[in-house]
């Protein structure tokens, strides 16, 4: 993987912490434009400068973060929030996740445990859930609902260091996005401006700018504004949006540089676009892709093998 980290002059960073760095980021880095060049410049700084200094917060933040991961549930939740920022735009999931009940099998099969699942049509602040998705269905988002269930029960694998691999207990992130989610709830009912231990009322925009190489694993970058376009007020209390993902979650690591840009940090092959390079095998033990990427080489455990499509998923694919 191209190790690329650039410097965003007043930018707002969320840093989520995903997986270890190490054999899992395969993706080649997706680069800003030019006009990161010139933020650069406009703040009196060279590229070559904002470049080094990248580097060392980067280098920094990599030996500060304890990127555990022991029930693969870290990761599958910080991949929710990059998938709900690509997908909704927003990190609003009181209104666009709802909890409900299920035999724990599959999200169609009812029963006496919880889960949650995405909502649909539209509230006070317009479409919510499912709606807000170009494809109806939000692919990415549903995929990582949908390993809650038994169904991916001994079957989900997440990279690590090196050839680590952990497997992932779909009933402990079943429990654990209930509670965030419930936590999340109470926070947005008595949201408050002003106060950053408090959910904010501003509402907010997340538009996806890059992604590069992380502290754990991949950077993914949003921008982060009013639904105007114009600069969030009280862009500290954003952070609190986030308690959905488990503000706790060792993944998680939410920092202000100012300005408008977020950044979230998941297991590589959950959130990329299709980036597979031609003659080299991905280092990613399970993929959501948009596009079929069955057949393709990868490498889990340190083994190489190829995609299978997943039984339960028509977008999640297992390196097996």
């Amino acid at each position: 993987m191209k190790t690329t980290w650039f410097k965003f002059a007043g930018v707002l960073s969320l840093a989520f912490a995903a997986a270890s760095a190490t054999g899992c980021g395969a993706a080649d880095v997706e680069d800003f434009d030019a006009s990161q060049d010139s933020a650069a410049q406009e703040d009196g700084s060279s590229a070559d400068e904002a470049l080094d200094e990248s580097m060392d917060l980067g280098t920094a933040e990599q030996g500060l973060m304890s990127c555990s991961n022991p029930d693969g549930t870290n990761s599958a939740m910080a991949a929710l929030a990059v998938a709900a920022a690509q997908e909704l735009k927003r990190w609003q999931p009181a209104r666009d996740f709802v909890m409900f009940n299920t035999s724990g099998q599959c999200e169609s099969c009812g029963g006496p445990q919880q889960a949650i699942k995405l909502t649909s049509g539209s509230d006070a602040s317009g479409p919510r859930g499912k709606s807000r998705c170009a494809d109806g269905k939000c692919a990415k988002v549903q995929a990582l609902l949908d390993m809650q269930y038994e169904q991916a029960n001994d079957k989900v694998f997440f990279q690590g260091s090196g050839s680590t691999k952990t497997l992932l207990n779909p009933g402990a992130l079943r429990s654990r996005l209930v509670a965030k989610l419930n936590d999340q709830t109470i926070c947005d009912r008595n949201a408050r401006d002003g106060d950053n231990t408090a959910c904010p009322k501003e509402e907010h925009v997340l538009t996806f700018q890059s992604s590069a190489k992380g502290s754990c694993d991949t950077n993914f970058f949003f921008k982060a504004t009013k639904p105007n376009g114009q600069p969030l007020t009280y862009p500290n209390q954003l952070k609190n949006k986030l308690k959905f993902a488990d503000i706790a979650n060792p993944y998680i690591n939410f920092q202000n540089l100012g300005g408008g840009v977020v950044s979230v940090d998941p297991t590589f092959g959950l959130n990329e676009d299709n980036t597979t390079s031609t003659g080299a095998c991905m280092a990613a033990c399970t993929k959501i892709a948009v596009g079929d990427v069955a057949g393709d080489c990868c490498s889990c455990g340190g083994i190489n093998r190829a995609f299978t499509k997943a039984p339960w998923s028509a977008v999640t694919y297992l390196c097996r």
